[in-house]
């Protein structure tokens, strides 16, 4: 599905079209499983843009031929941009869940300069409760706060105060600061 640059009133329309009904957004296991992105691919096929969105890998996710599944910023670091992502098929994700980057098995949640905020544009923000949204948070933060404060560091986009303020929604949890490790709500 190609991203239009369009506001929250287009998407709206959009996805109500393409999905009559509320679908499940659910922890399973270690992986936030989001019954729209079957059919959306939305944040994993080509983006409106060329800037890369970048999605970290863990240390345990590093293996050869790494740039095969995905375009890389660095070593450990793959990105999306115009050209989507290597591995999104007509069928969704071709690797195993291990191999995908965190970003993903939390998406439509984000890890943004240390704290917790939505995409605006996934149909699962737009048709999930609000609250039902929050509780999904508390539960990543927690499994989050299990992470090491140098893997978190990794992970956490750094974006600026505008664009989190254009695209995402915050949760208000606070998983690290300059300080260190400390899950806190505000």
């Amino acid at each position: 599905m190609q991203k239009l640059q369009k506001g929250f009133w287009h998407y709206l329309e959009l996805w109500r079209a393409l999905f009559p009904r509320r679908r499940p957004l659910r922890w399973r296991g270690d992986w936030l499983q989001n019954g729209y992105c079957r059919d959306c691919r939305y944040c994993c096929g080509p983006q409106d843009s060329n800037v890369p969105f970048p999605m970290a890998l863990l240390p345990g996710q590093l293996r050869p031929n790494l740039s095969d599944d995905f375009y890389l910023l660095n070593a450990d670091t793959a990105y999306l941009d115009a050209r989507g992502c290597k591995s999104d098929t007509d069928h969704g994700c071709r690797l195993m869940r291990a191999q995908r980057p965190v970003a993903c098995g939390l998406f439509p949640l984000v890890l943004a300069n240390g704290g917790l905020y939505l995409y605006k544009t996934c149909p699962a923000v737009i048709f999930t409760p609000l609250d039902r949204l929050a509780d999904l948070g508390l539960e990543a933060a927690r499994r989050l706060s299990g992470f090491s404060l140098e893997d978190l560091r990794h992970i956490s986009l750094e974006l600026p105060l505008r664009t989190l303020a254009e695209h995402y929604i915050s949760l208000n949890i606070t998983l690290f600061d300059e300080n260190g490790v400390e899950l806190r709500l505000n």
